[in-house]
Formats: structure tokens, sequence, C-alpha cells
């Protein structure tokens, strides 16, 4: 009854946000996006001129297996690259390697926005949690605003809760809801008559009995790190969460940082791609429709991984099937 009376308040305090403003890039010299932009600006080029299409596809076919639907998020209206003019040093298309055509392809990937909503995070910690020992690290790589990360920290008995978000501006909005969170928590918290103030026991919603300093500490269980994930060291972390319906191109490189950082025993818990190499063995697969509208999987990092690497996968369409689609939506522009 007391954690009901205490937590629902908490959780709802992390809702909303998934339609929330995607300010564009900034546009300077010094821009941290900057070579993302220049590219993006010479393929946006080449859509918005007609005459250009047929060598649009030409050049974007050869990666067909990096991109995350059909036409690039990035070259969609909506997408965060800016309006204002190029700079002056902007090359075309012409100019632009294919192998910087990959790399952006791979980014633009990384920037698209997703969350799970919080009746499917509900099903899904429930589901972890026999899994998850007390104590222990969770991080989340992508966390975006931070609803994965505030509510591992409220469901579950982890000693600390990280989230990793590249992206200054979905950083800054994880910040604040985790601060208005956390006021909320203190107002609570200081309402209750004394005797409940110290070591009432408090029964989670994943099953674990913990006592209300699980509430308390909370200040000291939740931080959020604005970083590049594949900069960040992981080898603490005991479940490492991935919202990677949108990293399929970077699938092989996550794989590989994980297995090369995590230590055995170490959970990692992926959406829609499945984390395929050596190092890892799968505890649990969910279908589509069971804890969330994509798949989830539950990965185990083990012991005797002898070093190899994971083959390489292609997670994107094939390219004549890809190039049918964006030929179709194309002609409808």
């Amino acid at each position: 009854m007391l954690a009901t009376q205490l937590l629902a308040p908490l959780y709802a305090a992390i809702q909303g946000g998934e339609q929330h403003q995607r300010p564009p890039l900034l546009l300077a010299p010094d821009a941290p996006f900057l070579a993302y932009i220049e590219t993006g600006y010479a393929l946006r080029a080449c859509l918005e001129d007609r005459l250009q299409h047929d060598y649009l596809l030409q050049r974007l076919r050869p990666h067909a297996s990096v991109i995350v639907g059909t036409l690039p998020a990035g070259l969609q209206p909506h997408s965060m690259l800016p309006r204002s003019p190029a700079l002056p040093h902007f090359r075309p298309l012409q100019q632009i390697s294919d192998t910087e055509i990959h790399d952006w392809l791979v980014q633009d990937a990384g920037l698209i926005y997703g969350e799970l909503q919080q009746d499917e995070l509900e099903r899904y910690f429930a589901a972890i949690a026999p899994f998850v020992a007390p104590g222990g690290l969770m991080v989340d790589l992508g966390s975006g605003l931070g609803k994965v990360v505030m509510t591992a920290a409220l469901s579950l008995p982890f000693r600390r809760c990280v989230g990793v978000e590249l992206m200054a501006y979905r950083h800054q909005l994880a910040l604040q809801r985790c601060q208005h969170m956390l006021a909320l928590n203190g107002q609570q918290l200081a309402q209750l008559p004394p005797p409940l103030q110290h070591e009432q026991t408090l029964l989670l919603p994943s099953g674990a009995s913990m006592t209300l300093a699980h509430l308390r500490d909370l200040p000291q269980r939740l931080a959020f790190i604005e970083a590049d994930m594949f900069k960040v060291d992981v080898s603490a972390a005991t479940l490492v969460f991935l919202y990677s319906t949108c990293f399929g191109p970077l699938m092989p490189a996550l794989a590989q940082k994980l297995a090369s950082e995590l230590q055995p025993g170490a959970l990692v818990s992926t959406t829609t791609y499945p984390l395929q190499h050596p190092a890892f063995r799968i505890l649990q697969h969910f279908p589509a429709g069971t804890l969330a509208w994509t798949s989830v999987n539950l990965y185990q990092r083990y012991g005797d991984w002898d070093g190899s690497a994971a083959a390489p996968l292609s997670y994107g369409a094939d390219p004549a099937e890809w190039e049918a689609r964006a030929r179709a939506e194309l002609a409808a522009r």
C-alpha cells in the first residue's frame, strides 16, 4: 500500500514527451555535427531536385543495408537538419565519398528518437526482474528523455542507474524531468509520519523487498551523462539497456564494444534487433506484442568467449527491393 502511494505519482511524473520538439542542429563552422550536416545538405539537395533522383538512388543503393526505413530519416521534413543556407565550403554530393555517405547513414540512424510506453516498461521490468540481482549498475545507452533510467531506479533494486545520451537537448529534457520527479519524491517523503521515514519496508512492483532508503537515496542513485555511447566505459554495468529499434546499422559495433567491456554475467537487453555475437547467450526472447510493440531480447555475457569477433551482419533491406520502394516514394512526392 505504501509503495503504491509513493511510487504511482513518481511514475506519472516521468510520462509523456514522445512528441517533443526536435530542434535543428546548430549550423556553424565549429558545430559538433558539421560533417553530418554537410553530407545531409548534399543528399537533400538531390532529393529536392527531381532531375537528381536517379543519381541520389545510385549513391544510396550500395548502403541500403544501413538505411532505416526507405528514405533516410535525416531527409524527412521533420529531420534535425537546419534549413538555413549551406556554408560556403559545403560540397555537392558528387564530391562526397561513399565512405562519408555510409557514415552519415549510420549516424542518422542513431539520431532517430524512440521509446517504450509506460505499460510496456512495466511489463519489461517485471519480466527481467528474476534475472536482476540486488545492487549493480544499470546503464541505458541512448537514454533520450530518461524514462527507462528513472523507471529502472524506481522499479528494481539497482545501486545506480545511468543514462547516456548524445543529443544535448534530449539530455537537458531528461535532467529537467528527473529534477521534477526528485522534487516530488522529496515532498512525499517529508509528508510521511516520522516512524515511516526510516527503515519502513517498501515492496517494489518487481517483488523486491526494500526499505524507504530506496527512495530516500534516489538522488544518489540516478545520473545522466551527455556523451557518445561508444566513448562511455560500461565495464561496471550489470545491465545495459538498448532501445535499439533504430540502431540496426550500429549493432555490430555495439556488440563488439559490449563484448570487450562487460564482465561475465552482465546482462544486455535489446529491442527489435538481436545481439548476434559469440560473447553473448540469449536468456529470453519476447516476441513483438508480448512485452512491447516490438520484440525484446535479454542476453548474458558469458565467460568462455575466445575473443573472436562477430560475423558481419546485414540488418537492412535487399538493395533491389530498397530501390523499388525508394522510387515509389520519390514518385509520390
